[in-house]
């Protein structure tokens, strides 16, 4: 499940957000204190019964009733994480028509779709705000009916499958929704835990506070695979930790925390008496570990976390791809650490009479620099990362990226050059120095610095002489340019297929045929062209998308360089080798520091 957007009506010091999009991976929140940002974050919580907190507006009369508090959900929902919910049940009922009939059970099960709930003030249960059609059929031109179907949890299907001409229709899926909804929903508070003992109480998943942490630990001791997974993160976030213990005692279980080598029993303490957030890291990573697929939301993560701790917690939790995270903070670090595909800068505007949230790209940098001031930040703060990459161009910035190894742990940030044919130059090693005294002094970059550049246009003397002169920072590609390996037929063809549509031109080989028959035509200077390998392979880009969609469609670098390089790591990465090893070497070269 992804929450694909929330819309807060009425609540706390919203009047009507309208529908805020989030992202799938990190969506972080700033504003000065006060400007709604908790406010936002306990839209979610989804357990039990809503308790509202009408919005009051200065723009209704003095004493005038505020509307009633409504949070709205748009959800993606997989077919499968619905059905694992479902075979918990005994019957389902499911609305459809005659023409659909039981097939409908199908298209819910095995397939992802968007559904809307709704809470409202004192309702335990969601409700979908419409009639429900999910697509498949108009419930206003349709007879509309319901399916019942029995659970058969020993074939994990439905069994037996009844018709019913019932009105309204029966309807589950709004509480299937809600129920994967609830479960897999945590909100994470800026207060101290006290989640050390627990009592053995049978439940299957993590408390929505983490209260039964002691006991979801216990049972996760049975898969030794993921509990050394957390205890090593643990110890990651927390160096000081070395190691959580786990003990059963009577009918209550109790978490430990062993900081001493030697791992004697008697130097083990309890977790309630450990220092502030240590509780909410355990049960931020045990989530992390334990889940398949989790909403994770935490408040201001620095108010309980060294700035240090803060940074390791959130590299990890980068490293969890299938939850969706959405954090609140005020600290600049934490925004570097999560680099955001989305940051929402939330105001109080007294002229509205509520809160307003101005949603951006994370890497929108007027975005950045205007949210960072509301927080007293600035970007030098931002761009605090260990390592500076200089590269060719924004093709480059966009996809080396992409091309990092699982098990990097350093925070690189690739930058475009403006004119890197100036450090080709007849100084290099004046230009070299005067790049690498700037980044050492500079607020926004590291001393850590480093070059890639193209073979492009570049004698193998001036080659030579750019190596000698970075004192090893520098490396070439190994073909003369980023887009030379991305002329790859079968990337292409569904780069193109999916711009202008399926023809004979742009199957495959046929894009082979042409890319053999006009290589030779696109030549760089001092570079044999015996393949497309060695050409121009950005021209001959261009050419072919003029030639192949009849100029409907242009070649555009950044955009279409970073779909091919998603496409290539997605079903072909061998064919990335070289410019994986490319970075690596970059990487691992000596570097050009203020001291050198």
């Amino acid at each position: 499940m992804k929450i694909e957007a929330v819309r807060i009506q009425s609540f706390k010091s919203f009047e009507d957000s309208g529908w805020v999009e989030l992202s799938e991976h990190f969506t972080v929140l700033v504003g000065q204190n006060n400007a709604g940002k908790s406010a936002f974050l306990q839209a979610f919580t989804t357990t039990g019964a809503f308790i509202a907190n009408p919005h009051y507006s200065a723009h209704l009369p003095e004493g005038a009733a505020s509307p009633e508090s409504v949070i709205s959900f748009r959800l993606r929902v997989d077919g499968h994480e619905l059905l694992e919910r479902a075979l918990h049940w005994s019957t389902i009922h499911v609305p459809t028509t005659h023409d659909l009939g039981d097939q409908v059970l199908t298209k819910h099960f095995t397939s992802s779709h968007i559904h809307l709930l709704e809470m409202r003030h004192g309702t335990a249960n969601f409700t979908m705000p419409a009639a429900p059609a999910y697509g498949f059929f108009d419930t206003e031109q349709k007879q509309v009916l319901s399916v019942r179907a029995h659970i058969d949890r020993n074939t994990r299907s439905f069994g037996q499958v009844y018709m019913r001409n019932v009105v309204p229709p029966d309807d589950n899926i709004p509480s299937l929704v809600a129920d994967v909804l609830t479960r897999t929903t945590f909100l994470f508070n800026a207060e101290r835990y006290s989640i050390g003992r627990c009592l053995m109480d049978g439940r299957d998943r993590l408390d929505p506070d983490a209260r039964n942490l002691p006991y979801m630990l216990l049972k996760m001791n049975k898969s030794h695979k993921r509990m050394e997974q957390f205890q090593e993160l643990v110890s990651e976030v927390l160096p000081s930790i070395k190691r959580i213990l786990i003990s059963a005692m009577g009918q209550e279980v109790e978490i430990s925390v062993q900081s001493h080598g030697s791992m004697r029993e008697d130097l083990a303490i309890s977790l309630n008496e450990c220092g502030t957030g240590v509780a909410q890291v355990l049960a931020i990573l045990y989530v992390a570990v334990a889940y398949r697929a989790a909403q994770i939301i935490i408040d201001e993560p620095n108010s309980f976390l060294h700035p240090a701790a803060t940074r390791r917690l959130l590299t990890v939790l980068r490293r969890f791809d299938q939850h969706q995270f959405l954090l609140s903070t005020h600290a600049p670090e934490v925004i570097a650490a999560t680099r955001p595909e989305k940051l929402m800068l939330l105001r109080w505007d007294e002229e509205q009479s509520q809160t307003v949230i101005t949603s951006n790209s994370g890497e929108d940098i007027d975005h950045i620099r205007t949210s960072l001031s509301e927080i007293g930040g600035s970007l030098a703060d931002i761009f605090g990362y260990d390592v500076v990459v200089f590269v060719e161009g924004p093709t480059e910035k966009a996809c080396f990226p992409l091309l990092l190894t699982p098990e990097n742990r350093t925070a690189i940030n690739f930058v475009a050059m403006r004119e890197a044919s100036g450090l080709t130059s007849s100084k290099p090693k004046a230009l070299f120095d005067i790049y690498a005294k700037g980044v050492a002094s500079s607020a926004l970059l590291p001393p850590v610095t480093r070059f890639s550049f193209d073979r492009e246009g570049r004698s193998e003397q001036q080659r030579a002489d750019i190596l000698r002169a970075s004192r090893g920072a520098a490396r070439f590609l190994p073909r003369p340019m980023f887009e030379n390996y991305l002329l790859h037929p079968a990337a292409l063809s569904a780069l193109l297929q999916r711009l202008d549509g399926q023809n004979d031109k742009t199957a495959p080989d046929a894009i082979n045929r042409w890319i053999d028959a006009n290589h030779a035509k696109h030549t760089v200077k001092d570079v044999p062209n015996t393949s497309a390998a060695t050409c121009d392979a950005a021209k001959l880009l261009g050419a072919m998308f003029d030639e192949l969609t009849q100029n409907r469609f242009e070649y555009r670098k950044v955009e279409h360089g970073e779909d091919l390089t998603k496409w290539l790591l997605e079903n072909d990465p061998r064919s990335l080798d070289d410019l994986v090893a490319h970075i690596k070497a970059l990487l691992d070269g000596e570097v050009i520091s203020s001291a050198a």
